[in-house]
């Protein structure tokens, strides 16, 4: 029913509060515009407008915020995991080096990539051809 992605980290809190304050502001500003247009002689219409223009603007400042915290959890999390599985093939590499004879040594082993395999519709959500 429920799955863990281990790519995608949980949203931190800060993202999490931004996004429902950049939600509070859409409804403000959606509010702020159905008073500008409402014709009660209480309100100011030049002031509504200018106010459903400014929460709108903020919501959408609210919204990116919290996006870019998403997306820097998520480059955080992948660049450390780079980060261990390189230090662990340099680190095999280093091993088998001190236990080869000296005429190995000399020659420069270069490390395979890593080959990951992602499954073909999800390849295709992303803009990739598949072959």
């Amino acid at each position: 029913m429920f799955e863990i992605d281990p790519d995608k980290p949980s949203i931190p809190a800060l993202a999490r509060i931004l996004s429902g304050m950049g939600i509070l502001c859409m409804i403000g500003s959606i509010t702020s515009l159905l008073l500008a247009f409402s014709g009660y002689s209480w309100i100011n219409e030049i002031y509504a407008m200018a106010g459903a223009v400014g929460a709108f603007l903020l919501a959408l400042v609210f919204v990116g915020q919290a996006k870019t915290l998403e997306l820097l959890a998520v480059v955080s999390a992948r660049l450390k995991s780079r980060f261990a599985m390189e230090s662990m093939v340099k680190h095999q590499h280093a091993s088998a080096a001190s236990t080869t004879p000296a005429q190995s040594r000399s020659r420069s082993t270069v490390p395979k990539e890593r080959i990951i395999h992602v499954p073909d519709d999800q390849a295709r959500e992303q803009g990739f051809k598949v072959r």
